[in-house]
Parts: C-alpha cells; sequence; structure tokens
C-alpha cells in the first residue's frame, strides 16, 4: 500500500481582475502517492495548468490560493518564500510546456542545467558542467551538445533538455506540463515514455498533465479529469478509461479518432461565468433536472472510483433524464431502469 506524498486540500484558486475575482481551481483534493504517475486530464482552459503551478506558488501576484497543500507532511502554503524556494527543483521539479519560451536564447543548454546543480548544490563550474553532460546522455542527448544554444535544437530535442532539468536534482515528484505537446505522434511516444521510465527508475513520482487521455492510459497509473476548474472524476487509469462514470469522461474518450471522433456539442464555459448546478449540464446529454440546479459532490463510487455525477445516485428514474441533443447511447455502467450507475 503506498502513502500520499503530496495530498491537495479543497484548494481554491483566485485571480483578481478588472472584472472581479475569477476562480480558476475551486475545492480541488487530491493525493499523488509514492511511486505513482497521476495523469490530470482536460481540456484547454480548465485549470490544469495552474494547479501545477499552484503546487509550486508559482503563479502571479494577483493570485490568491486557499486550502492545504502538503508535501511530506510540509503544508506549502505556510512556507515563507525563502524556504520555498529550496523546495522547487530539488525537492519537486517542474517541466513546463512550449520549451522554447521556457529555455533562454542567450545561454547554452549545458549551461542552463549547470545552474541549477550550482544554485542547489553549492557545486564549482567545472563539476555542474560534468553534471550538466551526464544528465543530457541520461535523456538520449550526447554530452558534447552541451554547448549548443536552444535554437540548435529540434522540438523532440528541446523537450529532452527540458526533462533534463526537471530530473536534474532527482525530486521526488515531478509536474509534467503538456511535455509533448506539438510534437509528432512517434516523438511523442518517446518523450512521453522517456519520462515515465526515468521517473520509475527513481522511484518518484510524477503528475502528467495533458490533454490527451490516450496517453494517459498508457503511461498513468491513475486519472483525475478536470471540467471547469473542478476534479469530475478520479480513479484507477484501466478504470477509468474502460468505464468512464462521468459523461464528460465518456466524451472526452469517443473525441478520440480510435473511439468514432465525435465532437462534443456546446462550449467549454469559462471561469467569469460557469454555469449553475452540474457545470457540465449545458453540453450533457445524460442531463437530469437537478443537474441545472444543483451543484454535484465528488463522492465514491466503488473501489478507488470518484465521480461528480448526479448519475450516480441511486432512485433515478429514466424519466428524468432529457432528450439528448446528440444521437448518442449512454455511457457504460448506466442503467436506464434506475438512471443511476453500477459497478
Amino acid at each position: 500500500m503506498s502513502f500520499p506524498l503530496l495530498s491537495i486540500e479543497d484548494l481554491n484558486v483566485t485571480f483578481k481582475t478588472s472584472k472581479g475575482p475569477v476562480m480558476v481551481n475551486e475545492g480541488i483534493s487530491l493525493e499523488i502517492r509514492e511511486g505513482e504517475i497521476l495523469g490530470l486530464i482536460g481540456e484547454t482552459g480548465c485549470g490544469k495548468t495552474t494547479l501545477g503551478k499552484a503546487i509550486l506558488r508559482l503563479l502571479s501576484g494577483n493570485a490568491k490560493i486557499e486550502g492545504k497543500i502538503v508535501y511530506r507532511g510540509t503544508d506549502l502554503l505556510s512556507l515563507p518564500e525563502k524556504e520555498m524556494r529550496l523546495f522547487r527543483g530539488k525537492e519537486i521539479g517542474i517541466m513546463f510546456q512550449n520549451p522554447s519560451a521556457c529555455l533562454n536564447p542567450v545561454l547554452s543548454t549545458g549551461r542552463q542545467i549547470a545552474e541549477i546543480y550550482r544554485y542547489h548544490e553549492s557545486m564549482g563550474k567545472k563539476e555542474a558542467e560534468k553534471k550538466a553532460g551526464e544528465m543530457l546522455e541520461l535523456v538520449g542527448i550526447s554530452s558534447l551538445r552541451g554547448d549548443d544554444y536552444p535554437h540548435q535544437f529540434s522540438g523532440g530535442m528541446l523537450q529532452r533538455v527540458m526533462v533534463a532539468i526537471g530530473l536534474a536534482l532527482r525530486p521526488g515528484l515531478l509536474i509534467a506540463d503538456e511535455p509533448t505537446k506539438g510534437l509528432d505522434t512517434d516523438t511523442k511516444l518517446q518523450i512521453a515514455e522517456l519520462i515515465a521510465g526515468l521517473v520509475r527508475r527513481e522511484n518518484a513520482s510524477m503528475i502528467l498533465i495533458t490533454h490527451d487521455l490516450e496517453l494517459a492510459g498508457r503511461l498513468a497509473d491513475r486519472i483525475a479529469v478536470m471540467y471547469a476548474g473542478e476534479i469530475v472524476e478520479t480513479g484507477m487509469a484501466a478504470e477509468v478509461i474502460s468505464n468512464p462514470k462521468h459523461p464528460y469522461t465518456f466524451d472526452l474518450l469517443h473525441s478520440l479518432p480510435g473511439k468514432g471522433f465525435r465532437t462534443v456539442s456546446g462550449q467549454t464555459p469559462g471561469p467569469l461565468s460557469p454555469p449553475s448546478g452540474c457545470r457540465y449540464n449545458p453540453r450533457c446529454d445524460l442531463r437530469l433536472k437537478a443537474c441545472s440546479q444543483v451543484h454535484p459532490a465528488l463522492l465514491g463510487f466503488c473501489d478507488e472510483h470518484f465521480t461528480r455525477c448526479f448519475l450516480y445516485e441511486k432512485g433515478r428514474r429514466k424519466e428524468t433524464v432529457a432528450q439528448p441533443t446528440l444521437n448518442v447511447h449512454p455511457a457504460p455502467g448506466y442503467v436506464e431502469e434506475e438512471g443511476a450507475w453500477n459497478c
């Protein structure tokens, strides 16, 4: 039985804007266990990246973070900034999306990796450069290319450099934010499997932030699905992929080419004006009368499977289900006679 490495408890992230406060993450509660890869899935704009940055307190000054983020017994939100800097990189590493924008164009890649060792490990210049070369070799890049600049690398090679930076200090937790974005299929799989393989070799943990449900299902142990700033489903990866409980997860799966490539009606709501009740109800083909009136809680379904959906509750009659707006079948596990889910 693995134990939590990181616990996120009732996390709310609100930004001050000219139009008033905007809550981008609401009521987020998650656990990441020792040696586990957690896939954090959702469409662009759902709040995944904000959550990743909130863990390391890397959000802008107009952000307000409430709740608890506990890493190995320490609440990161209670630490002064000086102590928090010691956690970044050494205890919790992060890989940002778009390495071209993250890497310094006027410094060689080797030097950028070496600076990590000089700052955190107080290494001398030569020793740090040697460690940087070893990290490049580890991710499949010749150490001789340590003198090359970011513009001299392809997109896939830049991602490898970001892997080297994220894992340089052997952190206990790596946050990988869309690490395969913009890459072709073959390169995407190579990079994703490289990251997952190195994380597992170090017996570390990872939060894999991605919109690619197929990729998460291939690499992750558990999956958490986000929609409009909140978690709508969590469970073991194989179970979520094979037997999704939330209609959004089901629709997301069936938007994949191998599952029908079906589009979902409507638009993802913005954080300024989320719909009342269930946030997915305006787009859901299985919505009940209560869905537009009451906000559902995230409740345990069976074993480690949780969902935020009224279809889970027993006693709902099929006549309460609205007429589908698309010609689709209900998600697996939904029993029309009872209006409820079965394990």
